[in-house]
C-alpha cells in the first residue's frame, strides 16, 4: 500500500484552527501544545513537525487572521470609488463583519497580548505588532481621506489626525463590545458613526 501523502498546508492550517478552539476555551497561560495536538486530532509528536513552541503556533493563528482582516478591508475599499463609502464600508467591516467573524480571535489576541506582558515574553509582544497595525489601517484611511479632500468631497482636514481620530472611535467601540457583549448595537453604532463623521468632514 502506497504510503498516505498528507497536504502540510492544509494540516497546518487545521492545526491553527484547532488551536484557537483551545485558546479560547483555556486561555493563553493554560494551553499546552499536547491540548493543542488533541484538539487537532494528530499525536504531541506530530504537531512538533509544524510548530516548535506555543508562541510559534500563535504566531500562526495570528498571521491567519491578520491576512483574512486586511483582506476584507482592502476589498471593501476597493469595491468602491466614492471615498463616502469606502469609510462606511470600513466601519461595516470593523465593527460588524469582524466581530462577528474574528471576535473570538481578538479575545484571544488580547489575552495573549496581556500574558507577554505579565510574564515579560518580548516573542509574543513582537508577534503583535500593534505599532504596524495602527500604521498600515492609519495609511488606508489617510489615503482615502486625502483622495475625498482632492475630489472636493471632504472639506480642507488634517488627515493624518483624523485618521487617527477615526480608528480611535472604531478601537473604543469594539474594545467595549469585548469587555461587556452586547451592550452595544453594532449595526447601529456603526450608522452613526458614519453619519457623524462623514457629516463633519463633508465640504
Amino acid at each position: 500500500m502506497a504510503p498516505k501523502i498528507v497536504d502540510k498546508e492544509a494540516k497546518k492550517i487545521e492545526i491553527l484552527h484547532a488551536a484557537i478552539r483551545v485558546f479560547s476555551e483555556k486561555g493563553a497561560a493554560k494551553t499546552k501544545m499536547i491540548d493543542i495536538a488533541i484538539a487537532a486530532k494528530i499525536g504531541k509528536g506530530t504537531i512538533y513537525e509544524y510548530f516548535r513552541s506555543k508562541e510559534e503556533v500563535f504566531a500562526g493563528t495570528f498571521t491567519l487572521f491578520y491576512q483574512g482582516m486586511e483582506s476584507m478591508l482592502l476589498e471593501c475599499v476597493h469595491s468602491t470609488d466614492d471615498p463616502e463609502e469606502q469609510l462606511c464600508n470600513l466601519v461595516n467591516v470593523s465593527l460588524v463583519e469582524m466581530l462577528e467573524h474574528g471576535g473570538e480571535f481578538i479575545n484571544i489576541m488580547m489575552d495573549f497580548w496581556a500574558e507577554s506582558v505579565r510574564t515579560k515574553n518580548e516573542e509574543i509582544r513582537s508577534i503583535i505588532n500593534l505599532k504596524k497595525i495602527y500604521d498600515e489601517f492609519r495609511a488606508l484611511v489617510v489615503g482615502i481621506l486625502d483622495a475625498g479632500i482632492a475630489k472636493g468631497v471632504f472639506r480642507p482636514i488634517d488627515s493624518h489626525v483624523m485618521a487617527s481620530f477615526f480608528i480611535g472611535a472604531l478601537d473604543g467601540l469594539m474594545l467595549q463590545e469585548i469587555m461587556d457583549p452586547g451592550i452595544i448595537d453594532m449595526k447601529k453604532a456603526a450608522g452613526t458613526i458614519c453619519d457623524c463623521f462623514i457629516n463633519g468632514i463633508k465640504k
